[in-house]
């Protein structure tokens, strides 16, 4: 395999939480969600640009899980 390819987890349904877990451990990738569509990330969070509004909307809810699990990271550090 490439060094550049990128394997893309497929998620059966949308979860939020697990798919900011999973953001979180790889911060750079792509996934996809069975019944949604394909989502790409960088920098540990969701990249919204160039994406239908419906898809910006489930991005928008794994940042704000990611940001929030930042937080709470900070306060045991």
């Amino acid at each position: 395999m490439n060094k550049r390819e990128e394997q893309m987890k497929v998620f059966k349904r949308f979860s939020a939480i697990q798919i900011a877990r999973y953001v979180k451990s790889f911060h750079r990738g792509a996934f996809m969600v069975e019944s949604v569509g394909e989502f790409r990330f960088a920098n540990g969070l969701v990249t919204i640009e160039s994406q239908p509004s419906h898809l910006k909307t489930l991005a928008g809810q794994v940042n704000q899980l990611l940001r929030s699990l930042r937080c709470d990271e900070s306060l045991y550090a």
